[in-house]
């Protein structure tokens, strides 16, 4: 049955859209992302500590005070490896509603404009991680057109959804949203940024 009401941007992807508008189906699996645990670093565990101590009942506050601090601390250890874009405009395709605001993407190009390849998306929420794979998966989409576009094609594409105290990592290969079935969380450090720095793996140069 087709999907009765159309997206206007990827806030309003379902899954049922994904499949229907783009040809990408969804399934559970694991990822494998945890080969090794990664130490925080000093810094990281002390922003950490002050930042939960504050109100954080808001999207803005999680990204700013949980998420963000996360990402920061993954690019310092992976340093001149990507570019970090936060809260940036990524229209791809208007026709298939691939346009919108994405919270977090990184490029290979270090360029201070978004530059192909795109290689991550990830997602800040402040409700249930589960309601928003479809918006994640639209944009990781979208990220793959893009790299086509310009003649930067990588085959994989990563994502997540997070709540900043929750983790969940998503994989884009072939016409397949890899969802998966194991959960990382900020209370864990090491294997959060250890699932992170796999990731990296994929596209270090």
């Amino acid at each position: 049955m087709a999907t009765s009401k159309k997206p206007q941007s990827y806030s309003d992807y379902t899954l049922a859209h994904l499949r229907e508008i783009c040809g990408i189906d969804n399934t559970k699996a694991r990822l494998q992302l945890l080969t090794k645990s990664v130490q925080p670093s000093e810094l990281l565990t002390q922003i950490l500590a002050r930042n939960t101590v504050l109100p954080i009942n808001t999207e803005k506050a999680r990204s700013e005070l949980l998420i963000t601090p996360v990402l920061i601390e993954w690019l310092s250890q992976n340093p001149s490896q990507l570019q970090y874009f936060s809260g940036n405009t990524f229209d791809v395709d208007a026709k298939r509603a691939l346009k919108g605001r994405c919270d977090y993407l990184f490029t290979k190009h270090l360029s201070m404009d978004i530059v192909a390849p795109v290689i991550a998306v990830f997602e800040a929420k402040d409700d249930n991680v589960d309601n928003w794979y479809a918006q994640c998966g639209a944009e990781m989409f979208a990220a793959r057109l893009f790299n086509e576009q310009h003649n930067e094609p990588y085959r994989i594409i990563h994502g997540a959804v997070t709540d900043g105290f929750e983790w969940v990592f998503l994989r884009l290969e072939e016409s397949m949203l890899k969802i998966d079935s194991e959960r990382y969380y900020l209370r864990n450090l090491p294997e959060l940024l250890g699932a992170l720095e796999t990731i990296m793996q994929f596209y270090r140069t």
